[in-house]
């Protein structure tokens, strides 16, 4: 059973969401929450995390493996708390490892608050969680998460924005693949930056390489 993984920030993917730690040449892959995602690219900043110049992290893990889901599940947090939560947000009903991992795109404080109130309306904005499965998080947890809903962890109220997260991970690896290539990263920033300023349309990384290369050439 693995609950603690430190090791080097190796890889970020907001698809998932997921990152890749790398725990003394062995890399986990591990499943986070939306609301940490922000506090993650805080902490990786701008490091080239494929060059090895990333930090290192320390995550709490909730394993999860079963019949039906043969393959281990690694969901990670930053703190002890906040995997407390999570292990009894999975105790609902119709309510896995992945599917409370993609709905906690608020705070825990934020979550548990609304459980102890009964905001109904609350939970049904978390994402895949409707009307139904609100009222059985509320039947099944009101009562026992009364110290998450006192936590000091910032109390994320808004939806973490995973339309501009995306936008800046397309930018990014856009960035990567023109320094790849040979150019200066400062430049290769300032024309990814420039192309999509003048065109908000280019959402690809093909995309934005192409302009850039096209806009090199014609000079």
């Amino acid at each position: 059973m693995i609950t603690h993984l430190q090791g080097r920030l190796a890889r970020m993917d907001i698809s998932g969401p997921v990152v890749e730690v790398d725990v003394a040449g062995v890399r986990y892959e591990v499943l986070v929450p939306l609301f940490l995602w922000p506090e993650l690219q805080g902490l990786a900043g701008d490091a080239e995390l494929e060059a090895g110049t990333a930090p290192d992290i320390g995550l709490h893990i909730h394993y999860s493996a079963s019949a039906n889901q043969p393959v281990p599940v690694l969901v990670g947090f930053l703190r002890r708390a906040e995997r407390d939560f999570f292990r009894k947000f999975i105790t609902v009903e119709g309510v896995g490892p992945s599917k409370a991992a993609r709905a906690m795109n608020v705070s825990v404080s934020t979550i548990a608050r609304a459980i102890e109130q009964e905001d109904r309306a609350a939970l049904t904005r978390l994402p895949g969680i409707g009307a139904r499965g609100a009222d059985k998080i509320i039947a099944s947890l009101r009562g026992k998460v009364v110290a998450e809903a006192s936590m000091h962890d910032g109390a994320i109220e808004r939806p973490v924005d995973t339309a501009r997260l995306e936008r800046d991970r397309v930018l990014a690896d856009a960035i990567e693949t023109i320094a790849a290539l040979g150019f200066p990263r400062v430049d290769a920033r300032r024309w990814v930056e420039e192309a999509h300023t003048r065109d908000a349309s280019l959402e690809t990384v093909e995309a934005l390489t192409l302009t850039v290369l096209r806009g090199r050439d014609q000079r």
